[in-house]
C-alpha cells in the first residue's frame, strides 16, 4: 500500500454502514465518535473547566468566593500559571482539531466534490431546514419533533462556536500572555492589550453561558440523559435513541447496511425487520413517517423492558 492510500484509509470518512454496531449479536448500537474524536473533546472540555476554575476567580477577585478559590488554587501566581498551562493545552487541542479537518478534507476530496454537505454532514448545509421544523414544533405549529439528521442545530452550533471562541478567546489570552511580543516586536498599540483583556473577558463569559444554560441542558440533562449522555465516553448511542432523536440518520444507516451487507439482513432477522420497517415509513409523509418511527422506538423500548424483567 502506498503512502496515499494509506492517508487516505486512515482519514477516509466512515462508510454510513460502519456506524451501526451489533451487540451480543442481538442488540444495535449506533457509533457516533470515533476515539480519537473523543480524545479531542475530552481535551478540549476538560481544559475548559480548568480554564473557568481559574479564570473566573481573577475576574472577580474582590469577592468572597474568589478570595477562597484564589487561595486553594496558590495564589494569585498559582491561578496564573494552571490558567496559562490549560490555556495552552486547549489552544493545541483546538489546532490539533482543525489539523485533523484538514486531512479529512483532503482524503475525502472526491467524495467532497460529488456531495459536500452529503458527506460533511457536521457543516451547516441545506438539510438544517429541520431547524426551522424545530421551532415550528415548539411552537405548536408541528406536531413531531424534526426530521433530524445525525448532526442537530446544537451538535453544529457547539462544534463550529468553539471555532470562532477560540479564535476570540485564544488569540485574547496569547496578547495578555505575551504583551510584550505584541506590543513589542508585532508594533501593535498598547490600548490593544486592554481590548484584549476585554474580548477575553466578555468571551469566556459567553462562553460559559452557551455551554451551562444550552448544551448542558439540551445534551445531557433530558430526561433520558441525567446526570449526562454518556456518549462523550463511550462514542456510542443505542437504536432507540437514535431512531427518535436522529431519524434521518437512522434510515440512511439501515438501508446502508442492507445495500452493502446483504448478507447481516439474513445472519440477523431483527436487523432485516428493521429494514422493512424503514422502507415502509419512507413512503409516508414526513410528520407520519417521525410519528410511526417514534411509536417504533417505543415498541422496542417496552421489548427491552420486557427482557429485563422476564
Amino acid at each position: 500500500m502506498g503512502l496515499w492510500e494509506a492517508f487516505k484509509k486512515r482519514f477516509r470518512i466512515r462508510p454510513e454502514q460502519d456506524k451501526l454496531l451489533i451487540v451480543d449479536g442481538e442488540k444495535i448500537m449506533i457509533q457516533k465518535f470515533t476515539l480519537f474524536q473523543r480524545l479531542l473533546h475530552v481535551g478540549m472540555f476538560s481544559t475548559f473547566i480548568w480554564q473557568i476554575l481559574s479564570g473566573y476567580p481573577l475576574k472577580f477577585y474582590n469577592t468572597e468566593w474568589a478570595q477562597v478559590m484564589i487561595k486553594l488554587l496558590g495564589g494569585i501566581p498559582g491561578e496564573m500559571t494552571i490558567h496559562r498551562i490549560s490555556g495552552f493545552i486547549m489552544f493545541s487541542d483546538f489546532m490539533l482539531t482543525v489539523l485533523y479537518i484538514i486531512l479529512i478534507l483532503i482524503a475525502n476530496w472526491d467524495l467532497a466534490k460529488k456531495d459536500f454537505f452529503g458527506y460533511f454532514k457536521i457543516v451547516p448545509g441545506p438539510t438544517d431546514i429541520t431547524f426551522v421544523h424545530y421551532i415550528k414544533y415548539l411552537l405548536g405549529l408541528r406536531k413531531v419533533p424534526p426530521d433530524w439528521d445525525e448532526y442537530i442545530w446544537v451538535d453544529k452550533f457547539d462544534f463550529w462556536g468553539v471555532g470562532w471562541g477560540m479564535f476570540a478567546i485564544g488569540i485574547t489570552g496569547w496578547m495578555l500572555w505575551l504583551p510584550e511580543v505584541f506590543t513589542g516586536y508585532l508594533g501593535l498599540p498598547p490600548e490593544t492589550i486592554q481590548i484584549a483583556y476585554l474580548m477575553h473577558s466578555d468571551e469566556a463569559v459567553l462562553a460559559l453561558g452557551w455551554i451551562a444554560l444550552v448544551h448542558m441542558y439540551i445534551v445531557h440533562y433530558g430526561p433520558n440523559k441525567f446526570p449526562m449522555d454518556w456518549i462523550w465516553l463511550s462514542g456510542t448511542a443505542s437504536e432507540i435513541e437514535w431512531i427518535e432523536e436522529r431519524p434521518r440518520s437512522y434510515r440512511r444507516i439501515i438501508k446502508a447496511v442492507a445495500e452493502n451487507e446483504p448478507h447481516l439482513l439474513e445472519k440477523y432477522p431483527f436487523l432485516k425487520e428493521r429494514y422493512e420497517f424503514v422502507l415502509e415509513v419512507e413512503k409516508l409523509p414526513e410528520e407520519e413517517m417521525i410519528k410511526r418511527m417514534h411509536e417504533y422506538a417505543h415498541h422496542l423500548l417496552e421489548k427491552e423492558v420486557e427482557g429485563r424483567t422476564a
